[in-house]
């Protein structure tokens, strides 16, 4: 590698630590559900709804303080937001069917439970 080489990538290597920089800055801002939310483009209530439902996962996009209160984990929200298929990776969890003699099928699929 000449040098006229290695001082390219050097250069290259400290402008990826520039941004690297920049980017903690930003990112380590987003602890409240204010800047979750603008930075998420989502409503508030939204950010509450994900917490809810379990879109955000405790230990991964926020933990809950001693008070009760939720604190965001800025590295799992850019996670959230980078991961567009994040709806697509839950699967449905259905209910175990039972195989039942035919006889007692027929009789089962007519009944409505709950």
């Amino acid at each position: 590698m000449s040098e006229e080489e290695k001082k390219v990538l050097n250069l290259i290597l400290q402008k990826l630590e520039d941004q690297e920089e920049l980017l903690l800055l930003t990112i380590s801002n987003l602890t409240t559900k204010k800047a979750v939310s603008n930075f998420l483009k989502k409503t508030d209530r939204m950010i509450d709804y994900y917490i809810e439902n379990g879109t955000f996962k405790e230990g991964i996009e926020y933990v809950t303080k001693e008070n009760g209160k939720k604190e965001f984990i800025p590295q799992g929200i850019v996670d959230f937001k980078r991961n567009k298929n994040h709806k697509k990776d839950r699967k449905k969890v259905e209910p175990e069917k039972k195989i039942f003699h035919p006889s007692v099928q027929n009789i089962v699929q007519g009944l409505r439970i709950g």
